[in-house]
């Protein structure tokens, strides 16, 4: 599965300390919604102006029309029934069992704190 992101495009990230995964975005120049691209992560922490996980391997390609797509299974050491003691799977399981609730909400969230006119200019500098 391929996506392409068109330049002038941006990315907004979400980070939880009480979730097993992070969540990109990405909107076009115009402010058109993309994609969605989860990683399956643990002990994310929040420590001055840094940002940091440990990334799972796993991926979630998240499509506009609903679809998704599980990546990068191939990557791991064992069958992901075992990988880090089956907490990996039970992480995924988790997300797509809510994940259209969880794009939904974070979509319907960003469009109202970052606002797509602020993003112009920058966009512009490009």
């Amino acid at each position: 599965m391929n996506i392409t992101i068109p330049v002038g495009s941006y990315t907004i990230a979400y980070y939880w300390e009480d979730r097993p995964y992070n969540l990109y975005f990405w909107r076009d120049k115009d402010g058109n919604y993309l994609a969605s691209y989860f990683n399956i992560v643990k002990n994310t922490k929040f420590e001055e102006n840094v940002v940091s996980f440990e990334d799972l391997i796993i991926d979630v390609l998240a499509l506009p029309n609903g679809e998704y797509f599980i990546l990068d299974e191939d990557e791991l050491p064992e069958a992901l029934e075992r990988f880090e003691n089956g907490s990996v799977k039970r992480s995924l399981e988790t997300l797509l069992s809510s994940i259209h609730h969880i794009l939904s909400q974070t979509i319907k969230e960003s469009e109202s704190i970052y606002n797509h006119q602020r993003f112009i200019p920058l966009l512009n500098k490009g």
